[in-house]
């Protein structure tokens, strides 16, 4: 059925003839989003993850080491990469805020492409996630976020909650039982048809997890041993952190079989952490599965891939959970550009980006020019050279307190090669409230396990770094004028 419902939705544009020109856009896009994806996969060192389909895809396109989210929860995430414009701009810093109450006739980035002569799809959560932010103006066919029968839970028992059920589950079934292998099987589909139009397509496929709950069908917990997922020894807080450098909002802490405080027993960290690993390998699979269509229908030649996290996540590490805070543990995320006859393929990048880079970086790759301003700049440079100079620093910010009217403080950081300084001000005067600034070359101020950075220690009144705290300063002056 839903074979038919997509096909029928294609024949309403099938009679749109693409011109073949010199001017003609060059490639496909195929756009992968994964929603609260943390670097946890083994292109980026991760020693436990097993997640060989995004492996491949890293050795075969280029990884960015240095790729940095606007803002560490989805919804202002999502809409600052899809229109190219920071959160400020957008007044987007919270999931219920719409970036086109501010700005109604920004064009944004599948908007952009359908407008230059794409089919653009959109095949679960790439905007917001729920329906009331879904954008049609971007989609040349309505797009699916999800299906009645997609349930985050399959046993009946979990699915009786009202509002968060259980933080995890693990039912012994096939991948389709849980909505992403439902997805992955949609955009099969999607990827056999538009390939049979004729026309260049941007499709976007927006996998769940692993966001919370961390469901998964039990062959991927049965990857790992849940004896490597235990945490000794944690800090309980940055040492000298302000009070705004956290998260107030508890999200997993809504979770029925979650303590509200977020203090968990070292079994339920062990457990979630089991699970979030469990849930990538999950996805993992599914991006394998549009790998190997793609490379069946022929069309590795013709498309590019995009694959991204809307931002990091935490799991126990020192003692804080989920996202929404302006650490390097919520605003680093995986990003893996691959072009067809890439150059230096494999060859993972340094370089610093942003995910506001995308958009303009998409548009250089096919021949396009944006018609409206955008707050990112291409990265293409890196894509040809993986030695390429990227940004001088990169920008995330966030609010406090996290809630869809306007802001009171907003935490605004920047982060250079080794150095990340926070501000946070009151919104409406710009007065500073605190400070931050944390060095990553120094164990004293951020702690390096294995392939994360963990700030320890807020080192803004070390003498040692005034000098550092003072170019900090000026750079995040200039960008808040």
């Amino acid at each position: 059925m839903k074979c038919i419902c997509i096909s029928l939705l294609f024949l309403g544009i099938l009679h749109q003839v693409w011109a073949e020109s010199e001017n003609s856009p060059k490639f496909n896009v195929l756009f992968i989003a994964i929603d609260d994806l943390r670097t946890t996969l083994g292109c980026y060192g991760d020693p436990i993850v097993q997640s060989p389909n995004i492996d491949r895809l890293a050795a075969t396109g280029r990884l960015f080491s240095g790729a940095y989210a606007q803002q560490a929860v989805c919804g202002p995430s999502r809409a600052s990469l899809l229109t190219g414009r920071l959160p400020d701009t957008t007044r987007v810093w919270h999931n219920r805020n719409f970036f086109r109450d501010t700005l109604p006739e920004i064009v944004t980035l599948p908007q952009f492409f359908m407008e230059s002569g794409y089919t653009t799809v959109n095949l679960g959560k790439v905007f917001s996630g729920d329906p009331r932010e879904e954008d049609p103006k971007s989609w040349s066919v309505p797009a699916i976020l999800r299906e009645a029968d997609w349930h985050n839970y399959f046993f009946p028992e979990n699915r009786k909650y009202k509002g968060k059920g259980p933080s995890y589950e693990i039912a012994d079934v096939p991948d389709d039982d849980y909505p992403d292998g439902k997805l992955a099987n949609l955009a099969l589909e999607a990827l056999s048809e538009l390939h049979g139009t004729g026309k260049p397509f941007f499709l976007a496929v927006g996998f769940f997890k692993p966001h919370l709950p961390f469901c998964a069908p039990k062959k991927y917990w049965d990857l790992y041993d849940r004896s490597a997922f235990s945490l000794e020894d944690e800090i309980s807080q940055v040492a000298g952190a302000p009070e705004e450098a956290y998260h107030t909002h508890r999200e997993l802490g809504g979770y029925v079989d979650m303590p509200q405080d977020e203090r968990l027993s070292s079994e339920q960290t062990a457990i979630l952490r089991h699970g979030y690993y469990a849930c990538i390998s999950y996805i993992d699979t599914q991006v394998g599965k549009l790998l190997d269509t793609l490379e069946q229908l022929g069309l590795e030649d013709d498309t590019i891939i995009v694959l991204w996290g809307d931002h990091g996540f935490a799991i126990g590490e020192a003692n804080r959970w989920c996202k929404g805070t302006n650490f390097e543990l919520d605003t680093r995320v995986p990003l893996i550009v691959r072009l067809p006859e890439m150059k230096h393929a494999g060859v993972a990048t340094n370089s610093l980006v942003e995910l506001v880079d995308i958009y303009p970086t998409l548009a250089e790759l096919n021949g396009l020019k944006p018609t409206g301003p955008l707050d990112g700049r291409s990265f293409r440079p890196i894509l040809d050279d993986p030695s390429a100079a990227g940004r001088k620093f990169v920008r995330s910010q966030f609010a406090r307190p996290f809630k869809k009217t306007d802001p009171e403080i907003m935490g605004y950081s920047i982060r250079t090669s080794n150095h990340r300084y926070g501000r946070w001000i009151d919104f409406e005067s710009r007065q500073t409230i605190a400070e931050e600034l944390y060095d990553y070359g120094d164990p004293g101020s951020v702690t390096i396990r294995q392939a994360y950075r963990i700030e320890n220690t807020n080192m803004v009144s070390n003498p040692a770094l005034s000098s550092v705290l003072k170019d900090m300063r000026q750079l995040l002056d200039q960008q808040l004028k």
